[in-house]
Order: structure tokens, then C-alpha cells, then sequence
């Protein structure tokens, strides 16, 4: 790495991504588009729905008659959220350009995954999705079993995933129906991470907002929610180098923009423009203390 944060945005934009991926891995289970095709806050991208097929028996029609999935398709609005760190020359020369690279990878992966996850959280309420479970204050194995069993009712796809907050994640955690077990009881005991159960990954969002309706997590499929993300246009800015980084696997990219101010202010900025929107309604049971 060179000797200066600002030869470096590169290293930037590709820590920043790296770091941002491992924090959101729940994006893998929902119905996500990542467009190539740079744009601006405001702008739209459809994102297709594809839900279960019933088959039929084969008549005069042929091969003609449709037993396609429904397919439907949710327009999410993207909005551009940036993370900026003001560095001053003292800074750099005092705790060198690795510590502040370091430094700025986590404030901005740490914050835009925060960012992420409470926009599709605001989308998960009973306007939009009406089935729901009262689970109380814990959530037990039985109780992830009849939330799957409502969501099999409605012919929701898999893969499906949990989003629970830290007190469901906890009663799981020490429920003895999945801690007696010889094998997952065992990795859960010892790592923590509760991987799949009763047939959805867990995922914990430890600052799950309530949304005024006492939510503490949701059971869903793919298709129940959209999200889109985009590279937001370059910005040339005297003085200041871009840096865009994209993800091989997903397309998920992440633009950091670097340079020194008229102030003397070395300024380091990283951008994610996204959006989420609500998808098949009822491929989702939401999770209520009460």
C-alpha cells in the first residue's frame, strides 16, 4: 500500500466493499437486482418476482398452456447513502495512512450495512404485510416450525431466512430442542451462529426497530421483499479521485471518493445508492413480542 490514504482509494473501495458483503449476508436471501448502469438518487429499478408453479396435466393445448410461476415485479426507488471521515495532515503523519485506512473501512462498512438493513426493516409492517406471530418476548423451535408451516400454506419459495432480533436469537440459542441436539447443539455452542433451522437461516439484526407494532423479527421468503442497488454517477470533483468496486458475485458496488479540501481537510467519502420495496406480501409472517 502506498505511503499516502490518498493514493489509495482503490484499496478503499475494495476494503469497504469486502467488509460491507460480510455484513449483509442476508441480501442473498431476497429478491435483489444489482444494476451496472450508474444513475442518481431517485432512480427506479424493477425488480422481477418469481413465485411457485402448480403443474397440469398435459391436454390438447400442448406444450402451449401455461403452468408458468406468477410472476410479478416490485419498482424500487434508489436513494444514495454516503459514509465521509475528515482527516487533517497532522492525523496522517501522527497515526500513519494504514491506521486511518483501516479505520475508515469498518466506520463506513459498519455504517452503511446499518443503513441497509434499517430500510428494509422500515418496509416490514402490518400495512404491508398482514400475517403475523406473537411469540412473546423469546421464540422457540415450535414456534419457527408453525411460522414455516403458515408460509408453506401460502406456497412461499425457498430459500427462506429469519431476521430476529437479540432476544429471539438468545431463546434459540438456549432452546433445548436445538442445543440437545448432538450435532448442532454442538456448533451452536460453540460458535454461536445458529446456521438453518426448521428450514430458514437466521440472520440477527441486533438494532431491529420495533416500527411502533412490537416487531422483533420475520420469517420470509425470497420473493417477499426487493432490493436494488446501483453505482451512483462519478462526481468530478476537482482535486478529488473516485474509486469504484464491485462484487464478482453479486454486483453489489460500493464508489469512494478521496481528496483534499480548500480547508486542508483530507476528506475520504464512501457512497452506496439502494433502495428496498415490498414484494409478495404473503411470503412473510412478521414476529411480534405482543
Amino acid at each position: 500500500m502506498a505511503n499516502s490514504i490518498s493514493a489509495a482509494p482503490s484499496v478503499l473501495s475494495a476494503g469497504v466493499l469486502s467488509a460491507l458483503k460480510n455484513k449483509l449476508p442476508v441480501l442473498s436471501g431476497i429478491s435483489s437486482i444489482f444494476s451496472a448502469r450508474p444513475g442518481s438518487t431517485g432512480m427506479s429499478i424493477t425488480v422481477p418476482l418469481i413465485g411457485t408453479s402448480t403443474a397440469t396435466a398435459f391436454s390438447t393445448g400442448g406444450y402451449l398452456t401455461q403452468d408458468d410461476a406468477s410472476i410479478s415485479q416490485a419498482v424500487v426507488s434508489l436513494t444514495q447513502y454516503k459514509i465521509s471521515s475528515r482527516f487533517t495532515p497532522s492525523n496522517l503523519k501522527d497515526y500513519g495512512a494504514d491506521f486511518f485506512v483501516n479505520n475508515f473501512v469498518q466506520t463506513a462498512s459498519i455504517g452503511l450495512a446499518q443503513k441497509v438493513m434499517d430500510v428494509i426493516n422500515t418496509q416490514v409492517t402490518a400495512a404491508n404485510y398482514s400475517v403475523s406471530s406473537t411469540s412473546g418476548t423469546e421464540l422457540s423451535y415450535l414456534e419457527l416450525c408453525a411460522i414455516q408451516k403458515t408460509l408453506d400454506d401460502a406456497k412461499a419459495p425457498s430459500p427462506r431466512y429469519a431476521v430476529l432480533n437479540s432476544a429471539y436469537i438468545s431463546g434459540l440459542r438456549q432452546d433445548t430442542t436445538i442445543v440437545g441436539n448432538n450435532v448442532l447443539g454442538a456448533s451452536i455452542i460453540r460458535d454461536g451462529d445458529l446456521g438453518v433451522i426448521a428450514g430458514a437461516r437466521i440472520y440477527q439484526f441486533a438494532n431491529l426497530a420495533t416500527n411502533s407494532e412490537n416487531l422483533a423479527g420475520w420469517v420470509a421468503g425470497p420473493d417477499a421483499i426487493a432490493f436494488a442497488s446501483a453505482l451512483p454517477d462519478s462526481m468530478d470533483i476537482p482535486g478529488f479521485e473516485v474509486s469504484n468496486a464491485t462484487d464478482a458475485d453479486t454486483g453489489l458496488g460500493v464508489q469512494v471518493l478521496v481528496g483534499m479540501e480548500q480547508s486542508g481537510f483530507l476528506n475520504v467519502t464512501a457512497t452506496l445508492m439502494f433502495g428496498a420495496a415490498v414484494g409478495r406480501a404473503t411470503s412473510l409472517v412478521r414476529l411480534k413480542t405482543a
